[in-house]
Formats: C-alpha cells, sequence, structure tokens
C-alpha cells in the first residue's frame, strides 16, 4: 500500500515537472514574437510623433528627428522608416517652407544627408508622391534638386509623369526632361569635341542619363553627313576611325546592327579594317550584340506596361503611330540577276510596305 502511493506521488511529480517544462518552452518561444510586436508599436509610435512634428511645422523637432533618424538608420540615407522616409511623410502634409527647410538641413548638417530619390515600399520616390498628390509647387522644388531623376520607375513600372493630377504637373515634369535632355545632349558634344572620353563615360554612367538619353538618337550626332544619311553616334565614330569612342558607345547601349538611311551599318561606312574588327569582334561588340539579343527576346514589355504621354497605362500602345507601326530594313528578292536586296519595310495598321530607301518613304506606297 505505502508503494503504491509513492508510485502515485512520483507520476504525479514527473507530470508537474513536464508541465513546468512545457509553459517554459512556450514562453521562450513566445518572446521573439513579442518582442518583434513591441518593436513593430515603437516603429509606429515614432512614425506617428515625426509626422505630427512635420505637420505642426516644428522646425526644432524636425532638425532633431532629421539626425536620429539619419544616426538610427544604420545607412547612408537619412529619414529611412519601416516602408517609408521622412521625405515621403512630409510630401504628404507639409507646405512649401517648412520642406525648403527640410532639404536645407540636410544639406548644410556634416553627416546628414537625404535621399532625394528614395523609395517607399511601393517604390515610388518623393516625386511620384508629389506628382500623384497634385502638389506643383513641390514638384517644382524637387526638380531643382541637384540628384533629382525624374525617370526612375516604381514597382508597377511609372514615372512620376505617368502619375501626373493635373495638366500643370504633367507639363513641369515633361518641361524638365526636355531641358535635361537638350543639356546632356550639348555636353555629349562638347565632350566628343574635346575626345574627353573619361568625362563621357562619367556621362553615360549617369542613372538619370541611362533612362533619359539614348546613345542611338540622331541628336548626338556632330557629322553633317551622318546626319544627312540619318545615321547614329556610333556611325560617326566609325567614319572617324575613333575606336575608343566606337567601345565606350557600344559598352553604353549603342546598336552596331542599326542601318542608316542607305540601309548602311556601322561597319560599312568606314573601309578600315581595324576599325571593322572593333564593331564586329572586340568584347565591347560581343557584349552589345548579348545586351540586344536578350532586349529580343524578353520583348519590350516595360514600354508597354507604363503609361504613355498620352494618358492611360498602355494607351500608347493602341493608339500612338509608334505603337501602330513597324519598320526597318529587311532583304527582299528583286530578280535572278540581282537576287536579294535591302529594302525599307513598314508595316502599319495591318498593311505592309516597302520603298527601295527611307528616302521614299513619302512616295506612294508599293503594298505587298
Amino acid at each position: 500500500m505505502a508503494l503504491s502511493l509513492l508510485h502515485r506521488e512520483k507520476s504525479r511529480d514527473d507530470r508537474e515537472d513536464k508541465h513546468s517544462t512545457a509553459g517554459s518552452s512556450s514562453s521562450i518561444a513566445a518572446a521573439p514574437h513579442a518582442s518583434e510586436k513591441s518593436a513593430s508599436i515603437e516603429e509606429s509610435v515614432r512614425t506617428f510623433r515625426l509626422f505630427e512634428s512635420l505637420r505642426s511645422g516644428d522646425t526644432a523637432a524636425i532638425s532633431k528627428a532629421i539626425k536620429e533618424t539619419a544616426s538610427t538608420s544604420g545607412s547612408s540615407q537619412a529619414g529611412q522608416l519601416e516602408g517609408t522616409t521622412l521625405l515621403h511623410l512630409a510630401i504628404r502634409c507639409v507646405e512649401l517652407p517648412v520642406l525648403e527647410y527640410i532639404l536645407s538641413v540636410a544639406t548644410t548638417t556634416p553627416g546628414v544627408s537625404i535621399d532625394i530619390n528614395a523609395r517607399d515600399k511601393d517604390g515610388n520616390t518623393p516625386l511620384h508622391l508629389a506628382a500623384q498628390l497634385g502638389r506643383s509647387p513641390i514638384v517644382h522644388l524637387l526638380l531643382e534638386q541637384k540628384d533629382i531623376n525624374d525617370s526612375i520607375t516604381n514597382h508597377q513600372g511609372r514615372m512620376p509623369i505617368d502619375l501626373a493630377r493635373n495638366p500643370e504637373i504633367f507639363q513641369q515634369l515633361q518641361l524638365a526632361r526636355t531641358i535635361f535632355f537638350d543639356k546632356k545632349v550639348q555636353e555629349v558634344h562638347n565632350l566628343v569635341a574635346r575626345m574627353d572620353y573619361a568625362g563621357l563615360e562619367r556621362l553615360l554612367d549617369d542613372p538619370r542619363v541611362q533612362n533619359v538619353l539614348d546613345v542611338n538618337c540622331g541628336e548626338l550626332v556632330t557629322d553633317p553627313n551622318t546626319s544627312l544619311t540619318t545615321g547614329t553616334l556610333l556611325h560617326e565614330a566609325a567614319r572617324k576611325k575613333d575606336t575608343r569612342l566606337i567601345q565606350i558607345l557600344l559598352l553604353h547601349g549603342a546598336d552596331p546592327f542599326r542601318r542608316d538611311r542607305k540601309g548602311k551599318l556601322p561597319q560599312d561606312v568606314t573601309k578600315d579594317e581595324r576599325t571593322r574588327g572593333v564593331l564586329k569582334r572586340s568584347p565591347a561588340a560581343a557584349a552589345a550584340q548579348r545586351g540586344f539579343q536578350e532586349k529580343a527576346v524578353l520583348g519590350s514589355t516595360v514600354g508597354a506596361a507604363s503609361t504613355t504621354l498620352s494618358g492611360a497605362p498602355g494607351e500608347a500602345a493602341l493608339t500612338s503611330k509608334e505603337g501602330r507601326e513597324m519598320k526597318g530594313y529587311l532583304k527582299k528578292w528583286t530578280n535572278y540577276t540581282s537576287g536579294y536586296k535591302l529594302r525599307w519595310f513598314v508595316l502599319e495598321d495591318g498593311v505592309l510596305s516597302y520603298y527601295k530607301n527611307q528616302g521614299e518613304f513619302c512616295l506612294p506606297h508599293r503594298q505587298m
């Protein structure tokens, strides 16, 4: 009898020990979740207090917040918060003088800088947000900043101009892009004329330049003969036998397969074998070829997805002339004597036409 009672007591003690151990394990497992929840609450409270400081225009609190967020973000981007930034919050609620003060503090305080192109959780920059909210004076202020990039796309592939709330903001953004484009074209002309190729590489590596300036556009051409035949800067470099310029252009998106009005490739406008070799067999040429092959495989999905200057997303792909036509040189059978020859083909609205060259484009269509 005594042994039986002793056995029952021992079993009860074992169960209590197991229950105690399980409870301890459960509390340990719950500790990280509680810690995460506490951190999330603290972040929300901090964001709310910062929002209130911005809305009230308390410059002392704002200045302190800029410095605190700069020191706690663990990166070079001041004002980094969870899924947003101080600048994004400011765009939503502050008046123009307060935003000017924020940018001034960021530029004059040692060790503090605000990334003017920082993205929120949706990939929107402050300029995206200002354009979307219709804050025209703030859009103007942001466009005046040195490092502003108005060509950044958000997670939906849309630029600030695609989110413009009204015609005034749309025109501001369009004008800013036009001015920037013209300025950079002139800089390219000057750098090429001086043969300052280190400066040219720095210019072409700029993210905003890469998104706005196509090295294949005719505006970059300075040679009258190349311009007359609608060639590219790569055609011009080939004519000048400038292999250094050719390599730089190929590494920055120049198309070695683009033909001029006469149907000539860049390699066709020179008889210099060294120049032709750089255009056809150099590492830069191989890199350019791989790049254009990838584009051909992937297609122009980004352009089709983005909102166009005319209005709704993808509207240009259906309504603009560029979206309804394809054109380029193809070889066409002429006769048994001449065989295949290059002809300029245009496919528009389901009608395929061809011409001897681009110069005949204005003549009546030769329909297939």
